[in-house]
């Protein structure tokens, strides 16, 4: 497999498969997108799969496992996601630490609605007695899961599994769990504008609304002084998030390297949520940028499709 960019996203809802490297996460697309277990090579970067369900295309991104990416990409693709897949082998207990350390940031990242599906992948193993492979309950345990039904996660669905990525064994009953709760989740966005900013170029690159209202409300004097302050405000060293609480709507602005992602919401939109989505974005501004196809069209599609807008 080989990396492929951001760019090559599909307009579509996208799934990640997240885990550290060897736990079988591409040997897990193979078997779901051709129903064979193939030889597999080391993801470097991220690899992705365009699936089609019920007439709607996904994005399987599969993100390679190694430190260098979990530090670097996988926090963005994480943020993007319409659903997660975290794949742990159970017969890694060397690096079971590691392994619930990333999956509780990645859980610290997801968007609020996020379903995620938990696979417990190589029970094949469990009978070889060269492998001192993990229990359901020791891994629910070792990984706290029973605190994904507490108040603060219970947003996310979550379902576990134990699968074998290798003989296909609960892999098709998980994977339908994840894209018939991605499927499903479908709501009203409580997001009626979003506008990035460029501080170095002193213009708006992007204007997005989602209601017609905003095309009066951009003109408003309030929102052109928010903009103003918050350029004066912008210190390239820190992320900020500044929230305003407006007569008819509320306002966020996240600013990070030398961008302003301007949100504006209906009144009961959930502060949490809207700092994720604007962080998300300007992420995947810095992204496309890198790439060198930050271009407004597309950028436009990404944020429809990525965060629900």
């Amino acid at each position: 497999m080989s990396r492929k960019p951001i760019g090559w996203l599909r307009k579509g809802k996208s799934v990640v498969i997240m885990g550290l490297d060897y736990a079988g996460k591409s040997t897990l697309v193979n078997q779901w997108t051709k129903g064979v277990m193939e030889k597999t090579v080391t993801t470097i970067g991220l690899d992705i799969e365009h699936v089609e369900i019920q007439g709607e295309t996904f994005n399987l991104i599969d993100l390679g496992g190694q430190q260098p990416f979990r530090l670097t990409i996988w926090k963005t693709y994480a943020q993007m996601a319409q659903g997660i897949i975290f794949v742990f082998d159970i017969t890694d207990k060397r690096r079971v630490e590691e392994a619930v350390e990333w999956f509780w940031k990645v859980i610290e990242w997801l968007r609020e609605d996020a379903p995620i599906v938990f696979c417990a992948n190589k029970i094949d193993l469990r009978d070889e007695k060269k492998k001192e492979a993990m229990s359901l309950e020791e891994i629910i345990n070792t990984f706290q899961l029973d605190k994904l039904s507490q108040e603060e996660f219970n947003q996310h669905s979550f379902r576990i599994f134990e699968i074998s990525a290798k003989t296909g064994e609960n892999v098709q009953e998980a994977m339908q769990w994840i894209f018939g709760r991605v499927i499903g989740s479908d709501e009203k966005s409580k997001i009626k504008a979003v506008q990035i900013y460029s501080i170095e170029k002193n213009k708006s690159i992007l204007e997005l609304p989602f209601s017609e209202e905003f095309n009066e409300m951009r003109y408003d004097e309030s929102l052109i002084e928010i903009i103003d302050y918050n350029i004066k405000l912008y210190n390239k060293s820190q992320s900020t998030m500044q929230y305003y609480e407006q007569n008819k709507y509320d306002v966020y602005i996240f600013a990070q390297k030398g961008y302003l992602c301007l949100i504006v919401t209906d009144k009961d939109a959930e502060y949490n949520s809207i700092r994720i989505t604007s962080q998300s974005i300007l992420s995947v501004v810095d992204v496309l940028e890198q790439e060198g196809n930050l271009t407004p069209e597309f950028l436009k599609w990404v944020i429809k499709e990525s965060f629900g807008a």
